[in-house]
């Protein structure tokens, strides 16, 4: 018991101190494994590494059909920052295994995905938790830390590899008395987010795995915010079946969150802020209008009382800048407030500071 007490303990660290923060690691570096420490080693290494990190900077996984891609790779070692090698521990019986660690400059990351039509998802990317159960040989049960450690790391080098924030659950007696399988199982909401808000992730993942003929398949349902989306995954085992789940939840969220870089759809939209106090919410709301990659300009048109008005150019349309700031705790979107002739703004959101 004081070992699973431990364990446990442990496994929240973990979450809590660098599971969850993918930001503080750059979008712009990756580790790759490397033959030996030959120049044509390295050159292929880099080669992959850049590719790798195309897709963590922007979302999107399939690149390799866009035009332009293969004279980005072609030319990956030019934008190397950095780059040194490491060992990995050997593990049992097998021999440890030569690793390259690649950094490459932002800005020519930035311009690599211009050339492709897309923009680099630098902020915003919503934190997932990823409740998961399974079925074997008619049994099913809630997937543990200990026992399914295998499976929860091909989770962990998926989201590492997509970018996307990912928290597990501890599986302690809280989240054991909290959760039952069959609330997995049919992706019961109000369970699923009542047992969830200990975590406080914007985003929960009900995952099923099982096995049909010698294959694996899993079934998921993600809810953020008022959308509930379903997606449907296939592997050799359960851990394909489950990298291949999560593939499919970051390809959505890219979709939804992320504009074309050439997008014609750009529009102006008023933002009105309410309950803007003091200069502390002021600051906080036009960092945060920074920060957003589809955000073109941002011109403040007045500030008064407790309100400020700003206008933006967003990239994508409205819609994008909606889906974004619906994945900001600290806004509550409001009907929009209308003109002194009781007309309200086609182009305008309204929110409150919490």
């Amino acid at each position: 018991m004081k070992t699973r007490i431990l364990s446990s303990f442990l496994l929240f660290v973990f979450l809590f101190s660098s599971g969850g923060l993918w930001a503080a690691q750059s979008l712009y570096a990756v580790e790759v494994p490397v033959a030996d420490g030959s120049p044509q080693a390295r050159k292929a290494a880099i080669t992959e590494a850049f590719e790798r990190v195309l897709v963590k900077a922007s979302g999107h996984r399939e690149l390799r059909g866009r035009a332009g891609m293969k004279k980005l790779l072609r030319n990956a070692g030019n934008h190397v920052q950095q780059f040194r090698y490491r060992v990995r521990p050997a593990v049992g019986t097998e021999d440890g295994q030569r690793l390259l660690w690649v950094a490459f400059e932002k800005g020519t990351v930035q311009k690599a995905l211009g050339e492709l039509g897309l923009s680099v998802w630098e902020q915003g990317r919503p934190e997932v938790l990823v409740w998961l159960a399974r079925e074997e040989q008619g049994r099913r049960g809630l997937v543990d830390p200990e026992r399914d450690a295998v499976l929860l790391d091909a989770l962990r080098d998926t989201a590492s590899r997509r970018g996307l924030p990912l928290l597990l659950p501890l599986m302690d007696l809280q989240d054991q008395s909290a959760l039952r399988v069959s609330d997995v199982w049919t992706a019961d909401r109000p369970s699923l987010e009542k047992a969830s808000s200990r975590y406080g992730a914007r985003a929960v993942l009900a995952g099923r795995l099982w096995r049909k003929g010698r294959a694996w398949v899993g079934k998921w349902t993600l809810f953020l915010g008022d959308t509930e989306k379903t997606f449907s995954s296939s592997g050799a085992d359960e851990a394909a079946a489950a990298s291949e789940g999560l593939d499919k939840v970051m390809d959505w969220l890219a979709s939804r969150y992320v504009p074309a870089v050439d997008s014609e759809s750009a529009e102006k939209v008023r933002l009105r802020f309410l309950n803007v106090k003091n200069l502390r919410d002021y600051s906080s709301i036009m960092g945060l209008l920074e920060s957003l990659d589809a955000l073109s300009g941002v011109v403040v048109q007045a500030s008064s009382g407790d309100q400020l008005l700003v206008q933006v150019q967003v990239r994508g349309g409205a819609d994008i800048l909606v889906q974004r700031l619906s994945l900001e705790a600290d806004l509550a979107p409001v009907a929009s407030i209308p003109d002194e002739e009781g007309n309200v703004q086609e182009a305008e959101l309204t929110y409150r500071l919490r």
